[in-house]
């Protein structure tokens, strides 16, 4: 199991997108809007720091916890792709299709905003879920 923890609150890719003329998006790597690529690049660094193996090239089951400083999050489906993108420009995988299955929590946390991502090789974990009445 790989454990990393990302510092800050979590940045959705869809605040980001800028479309030219023919709409086609894109993301700007210069101005206001250039917080997205740095992002990516601030999760690849954390991962390089922390991870010195080869590139993982198996599934990996994905466990995304992302604590919010408050209830302000937005749709929480826009920042697994943020956060996919940083991990695949990490090296650490091949391609960010390997993530699967993938599990998204949320919480808050006012004093210490995070994402916490857990990467477990298919090959030596299974993922059990279950849903309970209450």
């Amino acid at each position: 199991m790989l454990k990393f923890i990302i510092p800050g609150r979590p940045i959705s890719k869809s605040n980001f997108k800028l479309s030219n003329k023919s709409g086609q998006a894109w993301l700007p790597h210069k101005g206001k809007y250039s917080k997205y690529a740095a992002y990516e690049n601030y999760i690849a660094g954390i991962i390089n720091q922390e991870y010195f193996g080869p590139p993982l090239e198996e599934n990996l089951i994905t466990i995304l916890k992302l604590y919010f400083p408050n209830k302000r999050m937005g749709d929480i489906h826009n920042y697994p792709k943020s956060i996919c993108d940083g991990i695949e420009k990490s090296g650490i995988i091949l391609n960010d299709k390997q993530l699967k299955p993938f599990l998204i929590l949320d919480y808050i946390d006012k004093d210490n905003p995070r994402v916490e991502i857990e990467l477990y090789k298919s090959s030596e974990y299974n993922l059990i879920y279950q849903i309970q009445t209450k």
